[in-house]
Parts: C-alpha cells; sequence; structure tokens
C-alpha cells in the first residue's frame, strides 16, 4: 500500500482505520500477572547483585505487567470496574486491605459502583504515596472534616465529597459521591484537583506503583 495525493487514502489513513479492541480488564489483570513469581526472583534478596542474574524478558515482560492496566482503563469516568477477587490482598496482604460495610459510607455517597467497590475489593490502607484514613470511619465527608478542622475551609460541593485519606504530599485524596470521580484536595489553597477516572483506577494505580518499587529492588533496574 502506498500514499497518494488527491484525497486518497494515505497509509496513515489505513492504518487509523484498524482499531485494536481494548481487552477486557479481567484480561489485562491475568495478562499482568502472567509473569508473576518466577523462580529466580526466590531469594533474590539474599543473593549479592552480582550472584544475581536476571532474565531480560522477565525484566520487560513484569515492568509492561505494571503499565498493562492502565492502558484503556476507565474510558467512563466513574465506572469504577470490578476486579477479580483478593486482587489487592495478593499483593498488599490480607490485612492491609480495607473493605468497607454500608455504614461506612457518608449519606451524599450514592455512586453504586463506587459503593460496590469499596465493599467487595476495598484499599489499601497503606500504599505509597497514599495512606487510607482506617481511623476515620465512618467515612466523613469533605464538610464534616473542616468542621473538625475549621482552620480548613471547606470547598463548594464538600457535601458530596467523600474523604479517604492522604498523598505523601500532604494533600487530601477525596471521592465524589456523585459521579465516583477521585480528586486531591489541597490545602490551605483549598483547591480541588482530578485525581483518577474512578476508585478502581485509584487501586490499580497504587498496585502498578507498588510492583514497579518491587521490580527496582529485587531486579535492580533503574526506573525514570
Amino acid at each position: 500500500m502506498h500514499a497518494v495525493t488527491g484525497g486518497t487514502r494515505t497509509m496513515r489513513d489505513a492504518a487509523a482505520d484498524v482499531r485494536t479492541p481494548v481487552p477486557s480488564l479481567l484480561t489485562r489483570v491475568r495478562l499482568a500477572t502472567s509473569v508473576e513469581d518466577p523462580p529466580w526472583t526466590r531469594g533474590a534478596a539474599r543473593r549479592s547483585p552480582a550472584g544475581c542474574e536476571r532474565p531480560s524478558l522477565w525484566n520487560t515482560s513484569a515492568l509492561m505487567s505494571c503499565l498493562l492496566l492502565a492502558v484503556g482503563h476507565g474510558p467512563v469516568p466513574g465506572a469504577s470496574h470490578d476486579l477479580p477477587p483478593r486482587f489487592l490482598d495478593r499483593e498488599f496482604g490480607r490485612h492491609g486491605v480495607t473493605r468497607f460495610e454500608d455504614i461506612d459510607f457518608p449519606r451524599t455517597l450514592t455512586h453504586e459502583p463506587t459503593r460496590r467497590f469499596l465493599r467487595e475489593t476495598g484499599l489499601p490502607e497503606d500504599a505509597h504515596p497514599f495512606r487510607l484514613d482506617t481511623d476515620d470511619l465512618p467515612l466523613p465527608t469533605l464538610s464534616e472534616y473542616c468542621e473538625d478542622h475549621p482552620e480548613h475551609p471547606a470547598p463548594p460541593g464538600a457535601d458530596h465529597l467523600a474523604r479517604l485519606g492522604r498523598l505523601a504530599d500532604g494533600a487530601h485524596v477525596v471521592v465524589d459521591g456523585t459521579t465516583g470521580a477521585v480528586l486531591t484536595w489541597r490545602v490551605p489553597a483549598g483547591t480541588l484537583h482530578p485525581l483518577v477516572a474512578d476508585i478502581s483506577a485509584l487501586a490499580l494505580t497504587l498496585w502498578a506503583l507498588r510492583r514497579a518499587a518491587q521490580l527496582e529492588t529485587v531486579a535492580g533496574l533503574e526506573l525514570t
């Protein structure tokens, strides 16, 4: 195929017509974890760097697995796609993931996909750079949080924002109770900024960051 002028389709136009469908979330999870825990990694921390030979194919596959789940995720903002059961438990430990009950949700958290995700999948409690406020249950609205911290004036719409925790830089992480979108709230400016499309995107991001950090530690890669 070659490119011609006069309004005829070019090679680039033809290539644009070939649209590869994005795999389902479950398919991407299976692909992303298919290279998990190869035999050479067991006990790698006990071996010196000189004695730890790492297959380049596994390096590449494991690194790509950290990015795979983000590709095409969240085409519908606030959709909160389901993850396989115990997906986060496997990475963060059974006692490192908090699942919520309906009693833990503020009245204004009405977005059902978000409620279901927090009930069935949950969120990791301590997953750098995010830390869940497990001592602050039931989840407060941002208005309620600001009532307890009067030095921080509540932003507009704070009644419909449920506070989840904080990032390492001090920003508060909140979820919009109506749309399911996840935002950051920064004080003292009091500004809201989009973070990720939904609660499942937050969980997947924390999962990928943790795996990337483990890959760097175990395999000695320098990620930039």
